[in-house]
């Protein structure tokens, strides 16, 4: 990479390069040009321009806002200390130089001459001063949304960042903590010589889990030599576990459909919500059993959970269930611009009508939720045998941790990938390739995602499974059937798939 500045000729692209690597195109193009200027590039110029050094202040307070919000959200149970240093991980110089070159915000900033031969282009105090700065720009550009979307793509796996933390702050309860987790035989220290003149000792101890010893190591104390054992056996450890989860299969599944049959609390959520936008439609406070129903077979048409009260609104309107089959998502977009809704403002509205039922009635929300048989079985036996389980859902995060543990399943809350996330599933399958290629499989009850999956050339080697006990129509699951790429389930032989008793089958076409 050159040192010097890209020529006026080869910027326009560059650009281009770089919105699309952020996965924001900008509105007003001057906040661009402004957060890629640093201050020696406009001393430089004959006339005033506009340096990035406001724009990077700005940048800085939403990068804080968001990992704090996301941390905050992400480990419920993690205490102020523990979110505060790894939001310090996630925000300090390192990181953000790593954000801007994964970015390649370090090709198109532009320096003055001297910080140009001096090597200003890879200087981290400069690379992570320019991603503040254009974070700041997106955010003003595009608001709070885009800003957390951009953040969240670009950070690291939340539990490497939290497992490399306590190893550098506590290493022998990191290692006491990973050995508990893979039941692994009791951890002993034991030290093997004391060396050395009087004034500088040297002692040397090793550590063993059962008979098998990890690591040794030296130290100027008995407690620090232990502290170096323990990080020496901890990376020898997770190398091997490393390498051993490398083949082993990650298991990504949607919600509602497969794991919840939660068409009785959408449904009752939505008409609470719906309620409150056309009382004078929705007089009742809850739903007959019939207009349950009724909504339970137009759930196919549901695409997201905020959804739930527009399928009512058609309800109520009297529209043929054609409609519903083939042109719903047609008529969402008609009733939100006909009664003026915001989408952000109803996902809002439809998860606080969640919130204050649960806060109000916390036994009556439960009893709307239904799982299909034997499912919570087999997903609480895969989360004891140590497979990783990701649920990548519509539904807010809060609420499916909610309802798994009212259920006695304690689901990792950084496992959910919900609509918090605002992150289309896609997007999920590819960065855990990206991360780390073992198999991965799939399982969804909606084909649409499952289509839209195989549109991504790089997402061949996920293994697509469609729940044929879900929400899909016969037509659906027909098509399923016919494409070879598309793994048909029944109920009984996902239960086992899940468990590990045996495979996934596959249901070729007829």
């Amino acid at each position: 990479m050159s040192v010097f500045n890209l020529k006026s000729e080869e910027m326009p692209a560059a650009l281009a390069e770089i919105q699309k690597k952020s996965g924001y195109t900008f509105i007003h193009r001057d906040l661009l040009s402004e957060s890629l200027t640093h201050p020696s590039y406009a001393a430089e110029q004959p006339f005033p321009i506009r340096q990035n050094q406001r724009l990077e202040f700005l940048g800085d307070a939403v990068l804080q806002l968001i990992l704090t919000r996301h941390l905050f959200e992400q480990f419920q149970e993690e205490q102020e200390g523990g979110l505060t240093r790894m939001r310090s991980s996630l925000a300090n110089e390192a990181a953000t130089a790593k954000y801007a070159v994964t970015l390649g915000l370090d090709r198109v900033l532009l320096l003055g001459k001297g910080e140009c031969q001096t090597g200003g282009r890879k200087r981290p105090s400069i690379l992570g001063d320019v991603f503040e700065s254009f974070l700041g720009a997106v955010y003003l550009d595009g608001g709070f949304e885009a800003a957390q979307k951009l953040v969240l793509s670009l950070l690291p796996d939340l539990n490497d960042v939290r497992s490399s933390l306590q190893l550098e702050e506590n290493p022998k309860g990191a290692l006491q903590m990973l050995v508990q987790h893979w039941r692994m035989e009791p951890l002993n220290y034991e030290l093997v010589s004391k060396r050395g003149p009087v004034h500088e000792p040297i002692f040397e101890v090793r550590v063993t889990v059962g008979q098998r010893e990890l690591a040794r190591a030296t130290g100027p104390n008995h407690k620090q030599a232990e502290r170096m054992a323990a990080r020496h056996a901890y990376e020898v450890l997770s190398d091997e576990l490393a390498a051993s989860a490398g083949s082993q299969e990650i298991v990504v599944l949607d919600f509602d459909g497969v794991i919840c049959d939660s068409a009785g609390e959408t449904g009752a959520s939505g008409w609470k919500t719906a309620r409150e936008i056309w009382p004078e439609l929705f007089p009742e406070p809850m739903p007959s059993p019939e207009q349950l129903a009724m909504f339970r077979k137009v759930r196919p048409a549901l695409e997201t959970g905020y959804h739930a009260p527009l399928l009512f609104k058609m309800l109520q309107e009297g529209l043929p269930m054609e409609e519903f089959e083939q042109r719903a998502s047609e008529h969402y977009g008609r009733i939100m611009r006909e009664h003026n809704l915001d989408r952000n403002e109803l996902i809002d509205h439809f998860g606080r009508i969640r919130d204050q039922w649960i806060a109000e009635n916390l036994d009556e929300w439960l009893d709307f939720h239904g799982f299909f048989p034997g499912v919570l079985e087999a997903l609480q036996s895969a989360l004891e045998s140590g497979r990783r389980i990701l649920i990548s859902t519509t539904k807010q995060e809060r609420f499916v941790k909610a309802a798994l543990e009212s259920r006695g399943v304690h689901f990792p809350m950084e496992n959910i990938y919900g609509l918090d996330r605002r992150r289309p599933k896609e997007d999920l399958l590819a960065q855990l390739l990206e991360a780390c290629p073992p198999a991965i499989s799939f399982t969804e009850d909606r084909l649409k995602t499952l289509l839209r999956v195989e549109t991504h050339a790089e997402l061949d080697a996920v293994r697509l499974h469609y729940a044929a006990w879900g929400y899909g129509t016969a037509s659906d699951l027909e098509n399923a059937r016919m494409d070879p790429r598309i793994h048909v389930l029944s109920l009984e032989e996902f239960n086992d798939f899940l468990a590990g008793r045996q495979p996934a089958s596959v249901e070729h076409p007829q």
